[in-house]
Formats: C-alpha cells, sequence, structure tokens
C-alpha cells in the first residue's frame, strides 16, 4: 500500500461493515469508481447556507484536488461527478470579498477552470458529470456540454436536456436530467419548458412570484415545488424506459444518476425531483436490473431503501461543508454488492443485489406509502 493509500484509508468510516477486513478477505472488485458531489466551489471567503450550515468555498478546491489525486492513485475505472460543480456566489465575487477577475473573463468560466484544473490528476478513465442548479446559475447548457461533456440531446420544443447512459462491464451508468422541466437558463420567450415550469410553479407554490425558491407555507413532498428544483420531462422518460429495457435484454445492471434526490424518504423533501413520483413508478418496474440511485443536492447526504422494489436511494454529502476533512467517496463493484469506501462526511456502506434475483416479483404498482405519479406533466 502507497502512502497516499495509507493516509486516504486511514480518513474511512463504516457504518454498516468493516471494509478494510472485507477487502483483505474478499476477491477484487470488478471494477472500482470514484464519486463527489456538491463541490461549488467559489474565489471567496467562507459563508453559510441559507440554513446557516457553515460553507468552505475555496476548501471545495482542495477536496476536489486531493480525490482526483486519490481517484488516479487507485486507477478506478470511472469517476462520477454529481453536480454543482461550482456556487452560484461566483456570480457576485466581489460582494462575497472574493479573488479579482480580470475583466475579460467570465467568473463562471473562470471558477470552473479552476475546478477542471483539481480534477486533472485523474488521467485513468472517463468523469461522468450531472448538472445542479448552481451550475445553472453561471452557465448556460450550451457552456456545459462544451466544458464537461455532457450529452444534451435537442427535443423537437427546441430545448436542449442533458441525459445519456455508460456502460463499464455489466453494469450501465444511466445519467438523468433533473433540470429538463425547468425555469433556470431557459429563454422567457421561446422556451416551452420554461413555460411548462412556469405553470407548475404558479399551481403548486404561493410564493411563487415573489421567491420563487422559497418552500414557506408547503408541507411534506409539496415543498419540493421550488425554483431550484425541475422535473424529468415526457420524453427523456420514455428513453429512460427504452434505456432500461434495454439493459434488462442485455442482462445489465443499472446505477441511475442525477442531481436531484428521486425518493423521498431518502432526502429533505425540499430537494426532490418535482416529478419524482413517474420516475420512481419506472424504476420499481425495472427493479429486477436497477440496483441503486445515487445523487446529491441535499447536502447533509441520506440514504433509504425501496422497500417495494429494493433498490438502494443514496444520497452522497457535499464536499463543500465540511473542513479540515475532504468528503467524497470510492464504490468497489462485485457481482453482488457495491462497497461505499466513505472519506470525510461521507458515510461508508455495503448496498447489495438481492432484489435483481426475483425477476418474477410485480414491481408495476406503486406503494400507497407514496403520492401517486404525478400528471404534472401530461
Amino acid at each position: 500500500m502507497t502512502p497516499f493509500q495509507e493516509m486516504t484509508r486511514a480518513m474511512t468510516t463504516t457504518n454498516t461493515m468493516d471494509i478494510v477486513d472485507e477487502q483483505t478477505t474478499s476477491p477484487p472488485p470488478l471494477f472500482t469508481v470514484g464519486m463527489i458531489a456538491d463541490i461549488q466551489y467559489a474565489p471567496v471567503e467562507d459563508g453559510y447556507s441559507y440554513t446557516g450550515t457553515p460553507r468552505f468555498y475555496r476548501h471545495s478546491l482542495e477536496v476536489t484536488r486531493h480525490a482526483f489525486q486519490h481517484f488516479e492513485e487507485e486507477k478506478v475505472d470511472l469517476v462520477i461527478n454529481l453536480g454543482d460543480i461550482i456556487d452560484g456566489k461566483c456570480q457576485e465575487i466581489p460582494s462575497y470579498g472574493g479573488d479579482i477577475i480580470p475583466e475579460d473573463q467570465d467568473p463562471g468560466h473562470y471558477s470552473l477552470d479552476h475546478v477542471l484544473d483539481a480534477m486533472s490528476p485523474y488521467r485513468h478513465g472517463q468523469v461522468l458529470h450531472t448538472y445542479g442548479n448552481h451550475c445553472l446559475y453561471n452557465l448556460d447548457r450550451e457552456a456545459l456540454q462544451r466544458r464537461l461533456g455532457i450529452q444534451f440531446k435537442k427535443e423537437p420544443c427546441g430545448d436542449l436536456v442533458g441525459y445519456y447512459d455508460h456502460v463499464v462491464g455489466n453494469i450501465r451508468f444511466v445519467v438523468l436530467d433533473a433540470y429538463d422541466v425547468a425555469i433556470m437558463q431557459r429563454c422567457e420567450i421561446s422556451s416551452q419548458k420554461r413555460k411548462e415550469a412556469t405553470e407548475i410553479l404558479t399551481q403548486k407554490n404561493p410564493n411563487f412570484q415573489d421567491n420563487m425558491n422559497s418552500p414557506k407555507g408547503l408541507e411534506g413532498t409539496e415543498r419540493r415545488f421550488v425554483g431550484f428544483n425541475g422535473a424529468v420531462g415526457p420524453i427523456q422518460l420514455e428513453w429512460l424506459r427504452d434505456t432500461l429495457e434495454d439493459a434488462r435484454k442485455e442482462k445489465q445492471r443499472v446505477v441511475i444518476l442525477s442531481h436531484n434526490p428521486i425518493f423521498p424518504h431518502s432526502s429533505v423533501n425540499v430537494c426532490l425531483i418535482w416529478n419524482y413520483g413517474e420516475v420512481l413508478t419506472l424504476l420499481r418496474e425495472y427493479s429486477d436490473v436497477v440496483i441503486a440511485s445515487f445523487c446529491g443536492h441535499a447536502h447533509r447526504g441520506g440514504y433509504n431503501r425501496d422497500p417495494e422494489g429494493g433498490i438502494h436511494f443514496r444520497i452522497v454529502e457535499a464536499a463543500l461543508e465540511n473542513r479540515p476533512e475532504k468528503t467524497y467517496g470510492i464504490v468497489d463493484i462485485y457481482d453482488d454488492r457495491l462497497v461505499v469506501r466513505g472519506f470525510g462526511n461521507c458515510e461508508s456502506a455495503t448496498y447489495d443485489f438481492s432484489h435483481c434475483t426475483d425477476t418474477t416479483k410485480n414491481t408495476s404498482s406503486s406503494s400507497s406509502s407514496f403520492p401517486p405519479p404525478s400528471e404534472i406533466l401530461r
């Protein structure tokens, strides 16, 4: 074991089992994936979230560099970035005592340059990016496609939507665009998806006109209807169904990736995808192939296993909100389980695939413990 591996291994915590002992007695994983969420770097002084949680904007760059050096050291086969790579404060850097940026440089691109440089030590494999609300506070979708390689598709309405899949071994990683139907970076005049998002928020959130990001007065899962969230549109949902069907035919297992959480009992309600019910119902229909969902957005992290489909829903803790620790994860993928090795605030865990062995069960109905699938996009 190299000194770097010894240092990072010593930072690992576990909430399910002794990961280190297992690795000394079990066969090696089929392949390994690096994972980081909510870097939200900004070249500004430390601050707080709107709820008062400390945020360490410059330190998140150190976290990123450390994590990606570790990913390269271990030669992980793939890295997953779960969105919000830079923070909205990049648009107000002088107001927060930040860097003096050359006048000819855009602050969003300037900040993204720093993060991509911090990611550059990893050269062994590909980085799969999702994008989040803070990405959209800084950059439009064309820029995110150009700078991060997100595979946006132009739908018939003319709007870009960024969903795609990537296969490693027998695992298909499916990246969803949770800001398909959304307000942010959609043209006020021509965007059909912005029009749909406006109609949803007008109907669901009485604060919309004055403060679209406020959940004040909303209860339970209704708190998700705020402007910093979005929905998965019908064309993307149809693509998801086709992709899952193809994975079933190819006898592949699927890991879902998104910025926003899908399962209500894994996260605070204010972070959920608007039409999580539609997405969840579809995933349950294919729970014989879908093993897990990983996302960010809810910075404190979270986990729950769907009692109906057996799918694991995990929110990865934010790189932004702890210092001097460095929060990220490495996922070892075996034939029958995923093993998360967490660093910093990232919780370690083991997620088995036992639900995938029973392909005869009925997974098409929705559980009575959840709201019925949303009809807001139909």
